[in-house]
């Protein structure tokens, strides 16, 4: 009896501690689940986190891209979540940053101007024939003692046999939000008058290393069809050898005046003086149009007598890559006559590589950029400038718009 008691007390002790040991691996089991149940909810949460916060970073950027600047008043888009990018001014651009939880995304918005300063540009060569007037030149850079103003930055050859630099307190604004304190003018250094041979300012420079066409768009020339190509931009194709756009002055008017306001035109294109005021009238009623000539030749025959006094508002750009200019491309244009005529006022050495012609009185505000190496551009006639620092960004704003800058991507 005693032996059958002692056999029970030791298989109730055995099965207690097996009963204990079950207890406590499975309370261990589910200690682990619990643990891993809550490691999950927790990464759940951080994920949830991390996509509010990433959502946030695009309701940001689309704000931003809607006004082209940082807007006034950041929302979150009617998510209902309440988290709200904030825009922290950064090397390149903007930077945007959202934070949800314990989770911060930030992206750099790519708004990095990389344009030099000056109302003319130009690596092809530069011939004026009669005066060259800056009634408002790029204001450049501000000092205590004025502005360190740029009217023209050339490559190569720059001839004028008059040429002044009226400075930025008389005319108009070179920007609607132009401050100028103390009522300043251009720096007596920055600020020419007389001949191209003569003593040039500051205001006149040569600059050896002008990329146009990627300096304006941000993006290298053998890419341009990133531009051409682009939602806002409007291809004009030309037809025939060499290759233009027949009465091109009245297409472009049409293609504003249906609300086409960034226009390439893919070959020649000759603006006749018949065309002129059309054009004109269409431009002032935008914010600034893009007229961008590429691989032909280009020509404004001005005014006609009694034309509109309004300046042509916009940015005039001429692109060539392969095209090779010679007297014989101007063939069938109204510019041939006078360029090439034998009696022609032009000096031969810029006539002979000309791919630009301007004739007749002829007015401009925006800006005028000739990315045309090896080539030139004449003006026979006067040419008034007034540099408008709004049209040039509307149209970069539009045709190159903002953009998340590669690898700006952090989170944590």
């Amino acid at each position: 009896m005693s032996r059958c008691l002692q056999k029970g007390v030791t298989t109730l002790a055995v099965t207690s501690i097996l009963l204990m040991v079950a207890l406590t691996v499975t309370l261990g089991t589910q200690k682990s689940l619990f643990y891993q149940i809550k490691r999950s909810q927790n990464e759940i949460k951080s994920r949830q986190n991390h996509w509010l916060a990433e959502g946030a970073i695009e309701c940001g950027y689309a704000q931003f891209r809607a006004e082209n600047k940082v807007p006034q008043n950041i929302t979150d888009c009617g998510s209902g979540h309440g988290v709200i990018a904030s825009f922290v001014p950064s090397v390149h651009g903007q930077r945007v940053v959202a934070q949800s939880g314990y989770s911060t995304v930030e992206k750099e918005i790519l708004i990095k101007n990389r344009l030099s300063s000056g109302a003319i540009q130009s690596n092809a060569d530069l011939y004026f024939h009669s005066s060259l007037s800056f009634a408002t030149p790029d204001p450049g850079k501000f000092t205590e003692r004025g502005w360190e103003c740029v009217a023209l930055r050339y490559g190569r050859r720059f001839y004028s046999p008059s040429l002044v630099n009226q400075g930025v307190v008389h005319g108009r604004k070179p920007y609607e939000d132009f401050s100028n304190p103390g009522y300043k003018d251009c720096l007596g250094s920055h600020r020419s008058f007389g001949q191209s041979w003569g003593h040039l300012g500051k205001d006149f420079v040569q600059d050896a290393h002008l990329s146009l066409f990627e300096q304006f768009f941000n993006v290298p020339a053998h890419e341009h069809d990133k531009v051409k190509m682009s939602d806002k931009v409007t291809v004009m194709e030309g037809v025939g050898y060499p290759k233009q756009v027949y009465n091109c002055g009245s297409a472009l008017a049409s293609q504003i005046r249906s609300g086409k306001h960034f226009l390439w035109v893919e070959g020649g294109c000759e603006i006749k003086m018949s065309e002129y005021n059309n054009l004109v009238n269409a431009a002032s009623a935008t914010d600034g149009v893009l007229i961008l000539v590429h691989e032909g030749v280009f020509s404004v025959m001005g005014k006609p007598p009694g034309g509109s006094s309004e300046p042509f508002k916009g940015v005039l750009f001429h692109f060539n890559r392969e095209f090779v200019a010679s007297p014989i491309q101007w063939r069938g244009f109204v510019a041939d006559r006078i360029l090439n005529h034998p009696s022609s006022v032009v000096e031969r050495s810029f006539r002979n590589i000309a791919s630009y012609y301007q004739y007749g009185a002829f007015s401009l505000s925006g800006g005028q950029y000739f990315d045309t190496p090896g080539q030139s551009a004449v003006f026979n006639d006067s040419l008034e400038v007034n540099f408008n620092g709004d049209v040039i960004n509307n149209v970069q704003a539009n045709v190159n718009p903002p953009r998340w800058r590669e690898g700006s991507w952090y989170a944590e």
